[in-house]
């Protein structure tokens, strides 16, 4: 039987090429390497891409320069061990539905359904409001 991938949620991705918290980047650093090394298979949104080219394009302290951020996300996308999944006009039905049930914002809903749709239920963050949804397992790689 092959696992299916974790998600990586876009703050790990952020922390990965962001210089303002050094802990946490390290660590961000060392799961995505994980994946570059051939070692795992991970997930990650079309949605995810697009909020961590914004994050730190706009929202940082430090902005990162388009050049590098798009660099980024051409290699994941062009790496067999990332697994880039996408969403549907169903999928954001769905997200509509939960985001009602579990009182989630609308974005974090749509990851989730999107997830959902890909049979993924395993996501890296440190958004503990994602242990809401019941058949999901959140991990937080910044603790313990």
């Amino acid at each position: 039987m092959i696992a299916l991938p974790a998600l990586i949620d876009t703050t790990i991705l952020c922390y990965a090429l962001d210089t303002g918290e050094p802990e946490k980047r390290a660590v961000a650093v060392e799961l995505l390497s994980q994946c570059w090394r051939s070692e795992t298979v991970l997930a990650v949104s079309v949605q995810n891409l697009a909020e961590f080219s914004v994050v730190l394009t706009e929202k940082v302290k430090h902005p990162v320069p388009d050049a590098v951020v798009t660099r980024f996300i051409q290699n994941v996308v062009s790496f067999d061990g990332w697994r880039v999944i996408g969403y549907d006009p169903g999928t954001i039905i769905d997200a509509v539905g939960i985001r009602g049930k579990y009182s989630l914002n609308f974005w974090d809903a749509l990851i989730v359904a999107t997830m959902k749709q890909h049979n993924i239920d395993t996501i890296y963050t440190e958004n503990s409001h994602f242990k809401k949804i019941p058949w999901m397992t959140v991990i937080d790689p910044f603790t313990g």
